[in-house]
């Protein structure tokens, strides 16, 4: 690609077609950053509210049936562990990062395409198996981007309080929670590529994770279904409670290949696909 080439084009689409990995980060940053910010600050508060709330959780939680609680994953919210995993980990940190990871994918293809902006970026000398692989690593730094800032948050938030949460929960509740998240940025990834639309490709993805988490919360109160529950990507996220217990290193693999699955796929697929000028 020569300077002549690209005397047309200015600022992101020059990007793109100089380096398109530097191109899809630079897309969604803004929002990992803001997610990452926006959470972070919430994990930094929920250590002084458990600090205020403490003495009267044991007596409050006593009330509440199991289904309740298992909207909060069945952790031990009298704990400070379980806590912030009931409040924080369970639900809503993992559908913000899960969000940020479905978005990155969806708008690097989906997006793209309806814009038709991939197809200048396809007349360059860039394979098709180099641009997908650059368009997934850049959801995965958005992913770790966010969760990173998030966990600065927490730690700060347990540092300051002095609150019995480990360093290495926090990290290994981290790690989970960023492999489960790439799992939802592939499967965005594969919707956005067969369809060409990102908004649905986010939409699918996170119905797809909001079936998961109900799956794995309630599925375990029903008797007879009660073993199905590891079918959901969500109990290998959650069940094994990182950040009491430390990464469980099966189920970590177990999520790992339900991210890598997707993207290779997306790639196959990304390969194939005719994309319009």
């Amino acid at each position: 690609m020569t300077s002549d080439t690209l005397s047309g084009v200015r600022g992101l689409q020059r990007l793109a077609l100089v380096n398109p990995f530097s191109k899809a980060v630079a897309d969604r940053l803004l929002l990992a950053l803001l997610a990452g910010l926006g959470t972070g600050a919430m994990g930094f508060v929920m250590g002084f509210m458990y600090l205020a709330l403490e003495d009267a959780l044991s007596e409050l939680l006593k009330s509440l049936p199991d289904s309740v609680m298992a909207i909060a994953g069945g952790a031990d919210m009298t704990t400070a562990a379980g806590y912030y995993t009931g409040e924080m980990y369970s639900i809503v940190f993992p559908f913000v990062v899960m969000f940020v990871a479905a978005s990155s994918t969806a708008r690097a293809f989906g997006g793209e395409i309806e814009n038709r902006t991939l197809g200048l970026v396809m007349s360059t000398p860039t394979r098709r198996t180099r641009l997908a692989t650059d368009k997934a690593l850049a959801m995965v730094v958005h992913v770790l981007v966010t969760v990173g800032l998030l966990s600065l948050g927490v730690l700060a938030g347990v540092l300051i309080t002095g609150i019995d949460i480990k360093v290495s929960g926090i990290l290994s509740m981290g790690l989970a929670l960023a492999l489960v998240s790439c799992a939802v940025g592939g499967l965005s990834m594969v919707v956005s590529i067969v369809t060409g639309r990102g908004v649905l490709a986010i939409l699918a993805a996170m119905l797809v994770a909001v079936v998961a988490y109900v799956w794995s919360s309630f599925v375990p109160l029903v008797d007879p279904i009660a073993g199905l529950a590891w079918l959901s990507p969500w109990h290998h996220y959650i069940a094994p409670d990182p950040i009491s217990n430390g990464l469980d290193w099966l189920s970590a693999a177990w999520l790992l290949v339900l991210a890598v699955v997707p993207i290779v796929a997306s790639i196959y697929l990304f390969r194939r696909r005719d994309i319009p000028a």
